[in-house]
């Protein structure tokens, strides 16, 4: 059981993380007369508020730290901004790839769309397809998600937290159909973004990450770990490399003992 404290307003920012814990644990507020095995703490504010000796995270900005006594010396664990992504559900799709399916709709080799120019059904498609895309605040989670080349403006790059050529580009409509053209550059940023949106935009994430740091979770094999890990990047249940990490477990899991004659 999770215990939710927080000054007026503080919470609100929080609903998509509450939701993902909520899936895994009961998540309650701090005034009801239960003992919790854990205390979300949404600013410093109310700090002074959770109960001590419980496991305690502090949420500062877009960083939980995970630690009874303050923000300060804790663990952090990066948190979703104002446009989360489930990245369970959009897996990554590479440059390579997307260039395949361009030549397979007869798209142009280096098409690049605008979201601001398109109905918000059509969004993910053309993420899904394009060799680079100007991407609004409002669909750049879900392009980073998607792994799609991305070009966006300076503040909406600040809000999810990604940094100019790391993970994707600060510019314009001549900056895209640049980096629509360079397989490089592209296939750099596409792995980047996807990488980022796994580890800082991702409520799932964050919420699985919290609940191992209060120690709400069973432990996980060795072996076990490695299926964890493909969840949290996303790799869809019949994807090929699935299968390929399988097969390579199968090698390393213990034989059923064997009875005696």
């Amino acid at each position: 059981m999770v215990a939710l404290v927080g000054s007026p307003g503080s919470t609100a920012p929080l609903r998509t993380l509450v939701a993902a814990l909520a899936r895994d644990v009961e998540v309650i507020s701090l005034g009801r007369a239960v003992a919790p095995d854990a205390v979300l703490v949404a600013d410093r504010v109310a700090l002074r508020r959770a109960p001590a000796g419980v496991p305690t995270a502090v949420v500062d900005g877009r960083v939980a730290y995970v630690a009874s006594e303050g923000p300060e010396g804790g663990q952090a664990i990066a948190l979703p901004g104002a446009h989360p992504v489930a990245t369970a559900r959009w897996p990554p799709i590479a440059p390579h790839v997307r260039r395949r399916w361009r030549e397979r709709l007869g798209l142009a080799p280096d098409l690049v769309v605008d979201t601001a120019a398109l109905g918000p059904d059509d969004v993910p498609t053309a993420l899904a397809v394009a060799a680079a895309a100007v991407v609004e605040a409002r669909h750049l989670a879900l392009a980073l998600c998607l792994g799609c080349p991305t070009v966006t403006d300076g503040a909406a790059a600040r809000a999810v937290g990604a940094i100019d050529d790391e993970q994707l580009v600060v510019g314009d409509r001549a900056a895209a159909t640049a980096l629509a053209r360079d397989d490089v550059r592209a296939a750099r940023l596409s792995r980047a973004g996807r990488e980022h949106a796994v580890r800082h935009l991702d409520p799932d994430v964050a919420a699985r990450a919290l609940l191992r740091a209060w120690g709400l979770t069973t432990a996980v094999l060795p072996l076990e770990r490695i299926e964890v890990v493909l969840d949290e990047l996303g790799t869809a249940a019949g994807a090929p490399v699935r299968a390929r990490v399988a097969a390579a477990l199968d090698l390393l899991r213990p034989l059923d003992p064997v009875e005696a004659p």
